[in-house]
């Protein structure tokens, strides 16, 4: 709100000032009161102590398994915190006056989408969106709601975590693995993988589902 006011009192001046033909000086632009309000602002705004991971108050959070496992661990987003984490227990939604993007927009932003359920339903892998949107890297398992498990691993943008037939601790250090190796990838590399994944996106077309 502060920026919003302040910067419709700099257009108001800057317009004016070029109506009268000058360039002005934007060292003057900006009243006292105006650098007295961005400053009670910035004051207004800073913490003392760290942010919370969550963007929500969650209820019971004491019994939440996701924030118990991020207290135990201890990634708090600390400033040297390799890791940062961010929990919005809440469905997409450009309508979100926190996170204004539909499923599908954040979706294409993502590096890497992770689904690593037991089970998976059809409408939430990045495989099932409305076409083309399979365009993000995945790690998938082999008992989630997605078509083509047999061909996946071979194209090396879609990771298959096997949870049919390995333990849940053979299973979370095969995630890890496929985690690490990806972070490990450079630019070019993400990016032509990422193109890979998107040539896929005709498997998923239902004219051939339907098949």
């Amino acid at each position: 709100d502060t920026a919003q006011s302040v910067k419709e009192k700099f257009g108001k001046k800057l317009y004016n000032a070029l109506l009268k033909g000058e360039i002005p000086d934007l060292n003057k632009i900006l009243d006292r009161d105006d650098i007295t309000i961005m400053k009670r602002a910035i004051f207004s705004t800073q913490r003392h102590c760290l942010p919370p991971v969550t963007t929500h108050n969650m209820i019971d959070d004491g019994n939440d398994p996701i924030l118990n496992t991020i207290r135990r661990i201890g990634l708090f987003n600390n400033r040297t915190d390799r890791v940062k984490v961010i929990l919005h227990p809440e469905f997409l939604s450009s309508t979100s006056p926190l996170l204004p993007l539909d499923y599908e927009e954040f979706v294409r932003g993502c590096h890497l989408g992770v689904f690593p359920s037991y089970y998976e339903p059809w409408g939430y892998t990045p495989g099932s969106l409305p076409q083309p949107s399979l365009c993000q890297n995945c790690i998938l398992t082999n008992v989630c709601d997605f078509p083509f498990h047999q061909n996946s691993n071979k194209c090396s943008s879609i990771y298959i975590v096997d949870r049919r037939f390995r333990s849940p601790d053979e299973s979370c250090n095969q995630l890890t693995q496929f985690l690490y190796g990806f972070c490990q990838q450079s630019r070019r590399q993400r990016i032509i993988q990422r193109n890979r994944t998107e040539r896929l996106s005709d498997l998923l077309d239902w004219r051939y589902l339907g098949r």
